[in-house]
């Protein structure tokens, strides 16, 4: 039972993240849905482009800095006094933590204000890479923020068993929330294929970090596209100059004129792509929550090539909806996807067919937001969802 419970009356509540680009992308949702229930919704994150969007969307916007890739001690605790500021100025009736640095230090501001508040671990990323004492300080500022969080989220069961076998909470004080949802009325595709289809487009989409697999699907189309030539590598996303992990916009450049890729930028809407594409693939390694790329894609009826990793497999039954590859591995991403190739137009079809299947069960953002409505407050039937759905970002 969760330790919230609130009333149904007009309540304020925040939803706190490290952009507000991740704010938009994957909790529009709710906050339309809690803002259509008669509540008051704050965004707080840091200032970018999708930040007039979620003012538009019908949130109040409130900005604050915080440097997202420092370990600089000095950073943290002015991220923490930062937040602990606008929630003294506020005082919400609950906020929703998303991203590490957010669960962290705002949790600890909430619970020093008494003000109620809940932790969504959306992935581990690099949060036990590390070691020594940098190791030792992360997991006490966690245990700290455990402790601290009024309730504590978790988008796939390996990331709550980690936690709970570093000893940082136990597992009733935990939930998992099945991943951050996917409005499949918006991510709807139908394949076109043909028995007389020339090309295969396998694509790859989203942040364009060597941990996400971006190299590994270079690699791959660097010898599929040396084997087969009824075969095309496309590639969006956007590069981060200020993330280490980030490939370059001259290693994109340069493998397109080797003739490897095709790199057709960063776009907004990624739904025309998906719709072109007759696969995606997503080889990550990242500690995924669980990989939205990959629900958009299901949801859109493609068939998925990714690796048996956390955040990935969950959205994979594999040789159902997609095919499944140990991490790292590029012999077996190129065996795949060869695989893939010489699939029957027919067995590509029913993948895709299952895999929206998949997500229109387990994933659908309505049913995440009736675990919201359920978890939060008293009442359960008390959502009213938008009559409109926002605009392609």
């Amino acid at each position: 039972m969760s330790k919230l419970q609130l009333d149904h009356t007009t309540q304020s509540i925040a939803l706190v993240a490290n952009t507000s680009w991740s704010i938009y992308n994957f909790r529009l949702g709710i906050i339309k849905a809690l803002i259509s229930s008669g509540h008051k919704v704050y965004a707080v994150a840091p200032q970018d482009d999708y930040s007039d969007k979620l003012t538009a969307a019908g949130a109040t916007y409130i900005p604050i800095k915080i440097k997202a890739h420092s370990t600089s001690p000095v950073e943290d605790l002015k991220t923490f006094f930062r937040l602990r500021s606008i929630y003294k100025r506020h005082r919400f009736d609950l906020v929703l933590h998303y991203t590490i640095k957010m669960n962290l230090y705002g949790a600890l501001a909430a619970r020093l204000l008494r003000i109620k508040n809940i932790s969504v671990v959306t992935g581990l990323g690099r949060t036990f890479q590390f070691s020594g004492i940098t190791q030792y300080l992360i997991k006490s500022a966690y245990k700290l923020s455990c402790v601290a969080s009024s309730d504590l989220w978790f988008l796939n069961q390996e990331d709550r068993d980690r936690f709970v076998s570093e000893g940082l909470t136990s597992k009733k004080d935990t939930f998992i929330l099945p991943s951050e949802g996917v409005n499949t009325k918006r991510f709807t595709g139908t394949p076109h294929y043909s028995e007389n289809k020339i090309i295969t487009r396998f694509l790859f989409a989203g942040r364009l970090l060597k941990d996400k697999g971006i190299l590994e699907f270079v690699a791959a189309a660097k010898q599929l596209t040396a084997l087969e030539k009824k075969v095309k590598f496309e590639v969006v996303g956007f590069v981060n100059p200020d993330n280490s992990m980030s490939v370059t916009l001259s290693d994109l450049e340069d493998w397109q004129k080797k003739g490897w890729i095709n790199y057709l930028g960063s776009h907004e809407d990624i739904r025309p792509f998906i719709n072109r594409a007759d696969c995606i693939v997503f080889p990550s390694y990242y500690q995924e929550g669980v990989s939205r790329i990959l629900l958009e894609a299901a949801s859109m009826s493609r068939p998925i090539i990714t690796t048996d990793h956390v955040g990935c497999r969950d959205v994979v039954d594999h040789l159902k909806n997609g095919l499944l590859i140990p991490i790292k591995s590029v012999d077996d991403l190129v065996q795949v996807c060869r695989q893939f190739l010489y699939l029957p137009i027919e067995e590509r079809l029913q993948m895709g067919q299952k895999g929206r299947e998949i997500v229109k069960k387990r994933f659908d953002e309505r049913k995440i937001i009736e675990i919201y409505f359920s978890r939060i407050f008293r009442s359960k039937n008390t959502i009213d969802y938008p009559t409109k759905h926002h605009k392609p970002h």
